[in-house]
């Protein structure tokens, strides 16, 4: 089949670099354009990288939508099929419509739970112990689309770079296995049923605020897991915005926290920052305070003063 691929960050990259070595061709390569990363030198996303590697034409349109430039191109090569994986725009229908078979999508959920732009991270927060990936094919509506195949693996304490890899590598092989079933008129899709979907936004810098009053321990390690490595997690001493690293939960004892309060410190020592939370006790292991490099927790207290009994948090 003629394949359109359209995708920006690591995790369209294994689909990308199966599809080239497939037996379809691979006549565009369509990716977000440069953008400016640290100290304003230009970074091309990894997805037009391995275009360039694998010799295959690129374009990085600043807009998809009204393209006519882009339109006339599609319509030129005709695809059999467009392959969308985390592209980071929605497409307009006239070139949903475009393809023989449509557009397909790799979706790292199990749809319907977790549509939008943060499902991996979704998974690992609310505790989910499967992820997944679906393949779907693309509608108007943002995931919603019907499925034709979905796989899933265990989460199994992954953060969020480790899963996303094993999602994008499990995506890669479903997708294949799939256009096959497409093309062969065999695959079968499935309606999305509407009252299980659950929905994902854009991770804000500013959720990675931890509030040791509010969240349980359990629920600070996910979010730690899942907020790495963007944006972090963070709490507040005093003026001071400090991130945390590496953590541990303890098990819940009754005598030690007794007439502690949620976000008291009720140890510090080489062995890390014992902290009560709404539920059970955290331990932070490393740290990082603003403007130095990750350190032991142990490290940081031969240099800087906590007492037991500090209230961590404004």
């Amino acid at each position: 089949m003629k394949i359109v691929f359209m995708g920006t960050p690591e995790f369209a990259a294994p689909s990308l670099r199966a599809l080239a070595k497939s037996k379809h061709e691979v006549c565009l390569v369509i990716s977000q354009p440069d953008r400016a990363g640290n100290r304003g030198k230009m970074t091309m996303p990894i997805i037009k990288e391995i275009a360039l590697a694998e010799n295959l034409p690129v374009m990085q349109p600043e807009r998809i939508k009204q393209n006519e430039k882009l339109m006339d191109t599609l319509r030129e090569i005709n695809p059999d099929m467009i392959i969308v994986a985390a592209y980071g725009k929605i497409l307009p229908k006239e070139l949903l419509d475009l393809p023989r078979f449509g557009c397909i999508n790799v979706h790292a959920s199990l749809l319907p739970k977790f549509r939008g732009a943060s499902p991996i991270q979704h998974a690992i927060l609310t505790g989910e112990t499967h992820a997944g990936v679906t393949i779907m094919k693309m509608a108007e509506g943002l995931d919603t689309g019907d499925m034709y195949s979905q796989a899933s693996l265990e989460i199994a304490g992954s953060d969020y770079p480790k899963l996303s890899e094993r999602l994008a590598e499990l995506g890669a092989k479903l997708l294949l296995e799939t256009m096959d079933e497409i093309e062969s008129g065999k695959a079968r899709a499935e309606v999305q049923d509407e009252s299980k979907v659950t929905h994902t936004g854009i991770i804000k810098k500013d959720e990675g605020r931890v509030n040791f009053i509010d969240e349980s321990a359990d629920e600070i390690e996910r979010k730690l897991r899942a907020f790495t490595p963007w944006p972090g997690i963070y709490f507040e001493l005093g003026e001071l915005k400090i991130k945390i690293k590496a953590v541990e939960v303890l098990d819940d004892d009754e005598e030690l926290v007794k007439g502690k309060s949620p976000a008291e410190v009720i140890a510090a020592n080489n062995d890390g920052i014992d902290v009560i939370c709404r539920e059970g006790i955290l331990r932070i292991k490393e740290l990082q305070v603003p403007g130095k490099k990750s350190m032991k927790s142990g490290d940081y207290l031969r240099g800087n003063k906590l007492e037991i009994g500090t209230i961590l948090g404004r």
